[in-house]
């Protein structure tokens, strides 16, 4: 009773350990591990789910998307009118041959609808505006800039004395760290950004004017849980969009971009579509115009689910880079030594052998008959057996008596008759005969005879 109680609790132990390591991460081990990411698989406020199964229950061929976008040629789906959804910024990085298989993609007549967490700051993006502005302009070729890069860009100060006015501000905070009391003067303050809401803060977006995509849409809603900064659209001189939407400081908020016979539209908020947004103005209008206009018959809508870390292939070298395999191997190691050391005895179970009954002799000499002998051998011989009772019945008549007997004798019934012929004659043309449903008939017919 002893030994039991003591495997016992350290299984309980080996599970707890299990449980505290694998299922419940230390926030320390994995600090975004309870931020919704914009995945299918999200039901919280930044996934996509709502929207997942709006578009499946409409009858539309939505897919979860893990694959490079090399693979789009491969996918299954048409060369053309198919619908890519990507939200920015994501975890998992662009490889370089993925930008000229998108690009050949697009080309052949498909939709790139890109949501960029700039104007607004959700939890899974703060902080990585120019991560995102560095993949959008990858992507698109379209480049965004800040309100202090713009002014800069701007600023007709000549250069030499642009140099001379940041030197001497450096000369001056130098001094001031060194301890000088010299009055200071007053300074513009940067404004902080990244400052967290307690309930998340709406921005409105202003549909521009009419258009195929604005059909029935006048305000778009997003969703932001940290201040942000103010973004503006940097047009290089090879490039054109269209501005569908702007902010309420007249920035252009959503673009559209012709690439080929397909087309790039670029939100600049990533929260547009989401579980939490989705239900904000017009917001859900507008993803039914993108999937009417951008959707052919036929055609897939693609959530790129890998960019925010849902692969479909398995990284070995991830999961054996992860420390907490190797605290796991160690604890059950541990356990299982102390388990094997101090709380078991190892003793082999005593052989005793027995001999074989008559009735285990029986069982065992006709599964070896049942396995060599067929079923139509088999019959033949029960129908031997009854056909020998018969005779005694008859006083030793030929079988062609016997069967007269039989087929005139009031104590079978005409389907029995029937099946019985049958199965005789499939017997004797050594076919599959059910014996088990034959000796049930032959043992019936036997009873009602000798009666």
């Amino acid at each position: 009773m002893r030994e039991r109680g003591i495997t016992f609790l350290l299984a309980l132990a080996a599970l707890a350990a299990f449980y505290a390591l694998w299922l419940r991460p230390v926030p320390s081990l994995d600090p975004d591990a309870d931020a919704p990411r914009p995945t299918t698989a999200e039901r919280r406020g930044n996934g996509y789910a709502a929207v997942y199964q709006w578009l499946s229950r409409s009858g539309a061929d939505v897919r979860s998307w893990r694959e490079r976008y090399t693979g789009l040629a491969d996918a299954g789906i048409p060369p053309r009118g198919n619908l890519l959804i990507l939200t920015l910024p994501g975890l998992e990085v662009f490889r370089s041959e993925e930008f000229s298989a998108l690009d050949q993609w697009l080309r052949r007549g498909n939709t790139l609808l890109i949501n960029a967490a700039l104007l607004d700051q959700p939890t899974f993006g703060v902080g990585r505006e120019p991560g995102v502005v560095t993949e959008v302009e990858s992507l698109t070729s379209i480049e965004f800039e800040d309100k202090k890069a713009r002014e800069a860009r701007l600023d007709e100060t000549p250069l030499a004395q642009r140099v001379r006015e940041a030197d001497a501000r450096d000369a001056k905070k130098a001094k001031d760290e060194a301890g000088d009391d010299a009055p200071e003067e007053d300074e513009e303050e940067e404004p902080s950004f990244n400052k967290s809401f307690e309930v998340p803060e709406k921005i409105v977006l202003t549909a521009t004017g009419p258009h195929v995509l604005l059909t029935g849409v006048k305000t778009l809603g997003l969703e932001t849980d940290f201040e942000s900064r103010e973004w503006s659209l940097r047009m290089p001189y090879d490039n054109f969009v269209l501005t569908l939407a702007r902010g309420a400081n007249g920035e252009g908020a959503l673009f559209e971009q012709r690439v080929g016979k397909g087309r790039i539209l670029l939100s600049a908020g990533g929260t547009l579509f989401t579980n939490r947004a989705l239900a904000n103005d017009d917001n859900a209008r507008l993803m039914s115009n993108i999937m009417s206009v951008s959707v052919a018959k036929g055609g897939a809508v693609l959530f790129d689910d890998l960019r925010q870390g849902l692969s479909a292939s398995y990284d070995p070298e991830r999961f054996f880079r992860d420390p907490r395999l190797y605290k796991t191997l160690l604890i059950m190691l541990g356990l299982w030594l102390v388990w094997v050391l101090g709380g078991t005895r190892l003793r082999a179970p005593p052989i005793v052998a027995h001999d074989p009954s008559e009735a285990e002799l029986v069982r065992r000499a006709g599964g070896l008959i049942a396995r060599t002998v067929s079923t139509g051998q088999v019959a033949q011989a029960l129908f031997a057996h009854f056909f020998l009772g018969v005779a005694r019945a008859v006083r030793g008549a030929d079988r062609d008596a016997q069967w007269h007997w039989i087929e005139r004798h009031a104590a079978i019934l005409p389907q029995e008759l029937d099946q019985f012929k049958t199965w005789y004659a499939d017997a004797h043309a050594m076919r599959e005969v059910p014996l088990v449903p034959l000796r049930n008939l032959l043992d019936q017919l036997e009873r009602r005879l000798k009666t």
